[in-house]
């Protein structure tokens, strides 16, 4: 859940031009409810989950167009803050907060863009509201079924790619395609590696080769397309890496199944990489210093 309130913590540190501002409330902050809902009113500790847009003046600053977790409402930092106008909410609600600048700078402390005069503008689609204790229940489901879905997936990527291997003590999916040659990597040791990274439906998400970003359209120009280097072991890497690296030796290449639980778990990255992702990495253990 730290993941998906970052953004919750981050707005209520920030604010935006108040054109036909509604009502205010008991500490001034302006808000205009555009569409009522008829769900559940708002309490001290929900979550939200919704979407939002952050403007000033004509400018966007920044889209949530997908629904997420987007803000914890907590005890007001300071007087008229977005908590206090999130508790006028109810599941289904469509509001726009007017925020103003001046309250931010004297209470928050920092400065604001020239571009940002008198307020900062939220506007909020609740889409549903959780306890913490409802949303660490779904959370508990969701994870429960990804886990029983993720082993007869896991099976048939091997199965389809000819592949055999059984999980080690942590889970991980280790097939070694070439030998290497010298000692196995150790930990704290820094490597370098070549990788290719994609989910189980072959879909390619990231890679350090240039000529397999290019064949798969994903070549971003600036990039330097060179073997990645790191600390193996110390956390740098996502734990099923890690993991994996720690099983090879300079030369050698594996193909390696990593489960969600040793990758980005519950968390979604981007759109290639939703939550409960399980990943397949094509490693290359180029050097070993």
């Amino acid at each position: 859940m730290k993941k998906t309130l970052w953004l919750g913590m981050m707005l209520a540190s920030t604010l935006l031009v108040c054109s036909a501002c509604g009502t205010k409330t008991e500490n001034g902050l302006k808000y205009k409810i555009l569409e009522k809902g008829n769900g559940r009113a708002a309490q001290m500790g929900d979550i939200i989950e919704g979407t939002l847009t952050l403007s000033s003046g004509d400018s966007v600053l920044f889209a949530l167009d997908q629904s997420e977790k987007i803000f914890q409402i907590s005890e007001s930092i300071y007087p008229g803050d977005l908590n206090e106008g999130f508790l006028k909410l109810h599941e289904g609600d469509s509001a726009v907060f007017y925020v103003a600048v001046d309250s931010l700078v004297k209470y928050m402390g920092g400065g604001m863009p020239d571009f940002v005069k008198d307020y900062m503008v939220y506007s909020v689609k609740v889409n549903k509201l959780y306890t913490e204790e409802e949303l660490q229940q779904e959370e508990m489901l969701a994870m429960a079924e990804a886990r029983q879905n993720e082993t007869p997936a896991i099976e048939k990527y091997l199965a389809e790619n000819n592949l055999t291997a059984q999980p080690d003590e942590n889970g991980l999916y280790f097939i070694q395609t070439k030998k290497g040659t010298g000692k196995v990597v150790e930990q704290g040791q820094e490597v370098s590696v070549n990788y290719v990274g994609k989910r189980l439906d072959g879909k390619i998400f990231d890679t350090n080769l240039e000529e397999v970003a290019q064949a798969n359209g994903m070549l971003m120009p600036g990039r330097t397309y060179e073997p990645m280097t790191f600390r193996a072991g110390v956390g740098q890497m996502i734990p099923g890496f890690d993991m994996a690296v720690l099983k090879m030796n300079k030369g050698s290449k594996a193909t390696v199944i990593i489960p969600f639980d040793l990758a980005y778990g519950p968390r979604p990255v981007s759109e290639d990489l939703p939550a409960f992702t399980t990943l397949v990495f094509e490693i290359e253990l180029v050097d070993i210093r």
